[in-house]
């Protein structure tokens, strides 16, 4: 049998906690904070990052990489 190595694309629920005067200032923060993978008992993560808690996406656009 040959192996192939495929990749795909995958739309994920991710968020964060911002402190911000307006909703505005807060969307500006967010969108410069990195995406992390779920800590479990991490209280602050979502205070610094985009948080998954639960990858609930399926792959799609599958292709040979």
């Amino acid at each position: 049998m040959k192996k192939y190595q495929l990749s795909g694309a995958v739309t994920i629920s991710i968020f964060t906690e911002v402190e911000a005067n307006s909703l505005e200032e807060a969307i500006q923060i967010a969108e410069n904070r990195e995406i992390e993978a779920y800590r479990f008992g991490d209280k602050e993560q979502a205070s610094e990052a985009w948080v998954s808690e639960d990858f609930d996406g399926m792959p799609d656009k599958i292709r040979e990489s």
